[in-house]
């Protein structure tokens, strides 16, 4: 329908623009090429960078929250050995106090041996 010479192009050699102008233009192209996958790595960059932030402070939680299970688990253990230092205290009284109860119950059955004996020989 419109085959003026304005629009359609027979002759792909022919431009309107100087050569000098359009290798300016290849370069600039593709510098642009180069320059928009730069920005697509770059902003890849970014997310990945992103990602390993929230990496990082998850696993900062993380060992926060092992530390205090660490400090509990060390405040017990104080306890514990608090606890059995004062079980072992109270078994050494209470086996001091059987020794002397021990004592006395056999000096106790010594002398009634020998007053039984005593009185049983003075009669």
């Amino acid at each position: 329908m419109l085959s003026l010479n304005s629009f359609s192009q027979t002759d792909t050699t022919k431009t309107a623009l100087p050569n000098k102008i359009l290798r300016q233009v290849a370069k600039d192209l593709i510098k642009y090429d180069g320059c928009k996958e730069e920005v697509k790595l770059l902003n890849d960059k970014i997310v990945k960078l992103g990602e390993r932030e929230v990496q990082k402070d998850n696993i900062i939680t993380l060992l926060t929250d092992k530390d205090k299970n660490n400090q509990f688990i060390i405040g017990k253990k104080d306890e514990q050995l608090k606890i059995s230092e004062d079980l072992t205290n109270s078994l050494h009284k209470e086996l001091k106090g059987q020794r002397t109860k021990t004592f006395l119950w056999k000096v106790g059955t010594f002398a009634g041996i020998i007053a039984s004996t005593f009185l049983l020989i003075s009669k």
